[in-house]
């Protein structure tokens, strides 16, 4: 037996339904519509809203409602047709005389006046002025309770169309089909039905209706306006019920590459607000091989540059290398590319300077600064000055200046609230949380959380969202002392993060959790607060040590000592290396802040030889102050051999790059010129690694060209392949020139 709750919005169907037919039966539907106020605003609600958003305001005020509920019945209708065909028209003769699988359809499309009763001589011959009962009855040959058997079944099916709730997916774009049908049977507006559409999707666009918006951009004939649209608001399409249906109707159209790759974009944005990780990632793999086969620098680096924001929370290792293939690619996109490649380009910088700031590294400064210099030279999208400003406001946070990085996180709230991207404007609650928990302003930390947590009810939102969500109200009710919440809220952080497999995750809220079971075993002395920091914190040093980050295997082992103070505390030495060598550290400073922005390759290679000569200085006044020391005290025989070695390793580092090049042309003569291989060089032994696009760079080859030579040189032995996929790199190989295999 079906819920109360259904059964009484059945019957409510099923009133409002027989009402509505009635009126429409005697011609009074538009006052019917307005008698029932009430009714209406329900329906508006429920099932007319598609229809207004697919019209606009092109029928009359007064009409518009009315107008809408005959779209609506004609469409509801039209989903009883047997052969699932769109609208009432094209019914052959065998349907209306002979398959009673139509007749409910027919009963009630006629006798509410949808449809008039086709003539069939040869079959019945009817009366002058013959009722409608009367005409189907001798069409059918039954009798009256026969056809009102019809006309009840037709009337169940019709409310079990409508009682189903909201149309979603090739329903709601069926409704909104049956609407467009009805405007073209009215008059063309002024400028034709493309302008008025791309007017509409605007319109649409304005009060938040991003299906509707949709769906005027394809009968715009607009699949560029579509794709933007799609990629700028995918938080609000990834919940439109119709998108899937919109795009497949967009992919019938003959769409050029370009437009496909867009769309390939668009689709990952999708599918990432939806947290369907393999469809986003097979979406902009599918964009990158677009991009390659069109060989576009342009295309190539927004298609690194969307991988790099898809691995930034997975790998963080791989997402640098994304960002930096983007940023090489941008830079070999031609002038005609203009304001899309600065922005493209700005926002990977953007992207390379956020992952330099979450590993604590002052080196995202200069790749702000260059940004800013950027945002002086040309208009960058709010897109892109939002990601400015939200990464100067953690920049300035981690550097202590709390102030100056919150007038930089409301500014990127603005910037996006502007734009309606609402993905960001939740990671900017985030952000502020956090911020006004350090601030101590725990009310709007908690506020700001509570947001989040607000739409991921009312709507999707990331995984990742809801993990920092809670994180950062664990951290307002913990420095609020009220440890049990924060325990509660930091175990939802893991249960989110390990089951989303968020990794850079699970170590802070292991050492979370034990800080505040800590704490609280502080308080109440409880032995089982006590075992369980323990565990999270052995948890988390285990991580630390697995992830590569010692700061949090350090602070996990001592957080126990820290916090109850079970012994001493710990000396730490301090670096005395500016101390001692000021002028040359102060070189290497500035040379590693260089280093930030992605160099071409002779830049890059000759910063790197100086940034060599720097340390060499360094080494050398070391080895002067020890042949002081040896002098002074007659030690010089004891230390014969150590000097030898310091002066063989000289010897040969000062000359690796000479006996690579001739291994290089023993082993290929053929392959490169001399300056080819010189360049070639230079990048791996500046970097360590050469890709597929930065060799096409150095040796001033094609990308194909690339490929056949890194495939030849490995081959050879000469470099060892690494990675996969866009992350693949090839390193030094035996420089003994023997085969080596493969490393991946």
């Amino acid at each position: 037996m079906p819920p109360r709750h259904d059964r009484q919005s059945r019957r409510t169907v099923e009133a409002v339904l027989g009402a509505a037919l009635t009126a429409q039966r005697g011609g009074g539907l538009a006052g019917w519509a307005r008698h029932y106020p009430r009714v209406l605003h329900w329906l508006r609600e429920r099932w007319l809203a598609p229809v207004h958003d697919s019209v606009g305001d092109i029928w009359p005020a007064d009409q518009r409602d009315a107008l809408a509920l005959q779209v609506l019945l004609r469409w509801a209708l039209a989903q009883l047709r047997p052969d699932r065909l769109p609208g009432l028209e094209g019914i052959d003769e065998t349907a209306w005389t002979l398959r009673t699988s139509w007749r409910p359809l027919l009963a009630v499309a006629c006798q509410f006046g949808f449809l008039p009763v086709p003539a069939f001589p040869e079959r019945y011959r009817r009366r002058a002025e013959e009722s409608v009962v009367d005409n189907l009855c001798g069409l059918w040959s039954v009798g009256p309770s026969t056809f009102y058997r019809y006309l009840d079944k037709g009337k169940r099916l019709l409310a079990d169309q409508l009682a189903e709730g909201p149309a979603t997916g090739q329903r709601l774009l069926s409704l909104r089909e049956a609407a467009q049908v009805r405007l073209l049977a009215g008059p063309v507006p002024e400028g034709g039905w493309p302008g008025w559409h791309r007017a509409e999707a605007d319109a649409a666009l304005a009060r938040g209706a991003i299906g509707a918006g949709l769906w005027h951009c394809l009968h715009a004939g607009d699949a560029t306006a579509f794709t933007r649209l799609l990629q700028r608001h995918a938080f609000a399409a990834a919940n439109a019920g119709d998108t899937d249906a919109l795009i497949d109707s967009l992919q019938a159209l003959a769409l050029t590459p370009r437009q496909q790759f867009d769309l390939a974009l668009a689709r990952a944005a999708l599918w990432r607000n939806r947290r369907a990780d393999e469809r986003e990632l097979e979406a902009l793999n599918l964009a990158l091989r677009l991009a390659h086969g069109l060989d576009d620098p342009l295309l190539i680096g927004m298609a690194f540059g969307a991988l790099g924001k898809f691995h930034e929370s997975r790998d963080a290792d791989r997402a640098f290398a994304c960002y930096e293939d983007s940023v090489a690619q941008l830079r070999r996109s031609g002038p005609e590319s203009g304001a899309t490649a600065a922005a493209e380009y700005a926002s990977s910088l953007v992207r390379l300077a956020w992952l330099h700031v979450r590993r604590n590294d002052p080196r995202a400064r200069t790749l702000l600064d260059r940004v800013q210099q950027l945002r002086s030279e040309a208009a960058l999208p709010d897109e892109v000055l939002g990601e400015l400003e939200q990464t100067w406001g953690e920049y300035w946070r981690r550097a202590g200046e709390s102030r100056r990085a919150l007038e930089h996180k409301h500014r990127a709230l603005n910037l996006y609230e502007q734009c309606g991207d609402k993905r960001s404007v939740l990671a900017t609650y985030l952000n502020l949380s956090l911020l006004y928990s350090e601030e101590r302003d725990f009310p709007r930390a908690i506020d700001y959380a509570n947001r989040v947590l607000s739409a991921a009810q009312s709507g999707q939102v990331e995984t990742e969202a809801l993990v920092c969500a809670h994180g950062n109200l664990g951290v307002a009710y913990f420095w609020l002392d009220d440890y049990g919440k924060a325990i509660d809220e930091y175990r939802r952080v893991l249960e989110h993060a390990e089951s989303a497999g968020l990794r850079q995750h699970l170590g802070t809220a292991h050492y979370n959790l034990a800080e505040a079971h800590y704490k609280r075993f502080q308080q109440s002395g409880e032995p089982a607060d006590e075992r369980a920091g323990d565990e999270h914190a052995a948890t988390a040093a285990r991580i630390g040590v697995r992830d590569n980050t010692p700061g949090l295997a350090a602070s996990s082992q001592g957080l126990k000592r820290e916090i109850l103070g079970h012994s001493g505390s710990i000396d730490r030495l301090v670096p005395e290396e500016f101390a001692a060598h000021f002028a040359e550290m102060a070189e290497i400073q500035r040379l590693r802040s260089t280093l930030a922005v992605p160099l071409p390759p002779v830049e890059q290679a000759r910063t790197h030889l100086a940034l060599s000569r720097a340390y060499l200085a360094i080494a050398g006044k070391e080895r002067e102050n020890a042949k002081a020391l040896i002098d002074r005290h007659d030690l010089g025989d004891a230390f014969a051999a150590d000097f030898d070695a310091l002066r063989r390793t000289f010897e040969r580092e000062l000359t690796r790059e000479q006996r690579l090049a001739q291994q290089w042309q023993a082993a290929c003569p053929e392959l490169l010129a001399a300056a080819q291989r010189q360049a070639v060089l230079a990048h791996l032994l500046a970097q360590g690694s050469i890709n597929k696009s930065g060799y096409a760079e150095a040796a001033a080859v094609s990308l194909a060209t690339a490929s056949k030579h890194l495939g030849l040189l490995a081959d050879s032995g000469l470099l060892q392949q690494t990675g996969k996929g866009p992350s693949t790199r090839y390193l030094l190989g035996d420089t003994t020139g023997g085969k080596t295999a493969n490393r991946t």
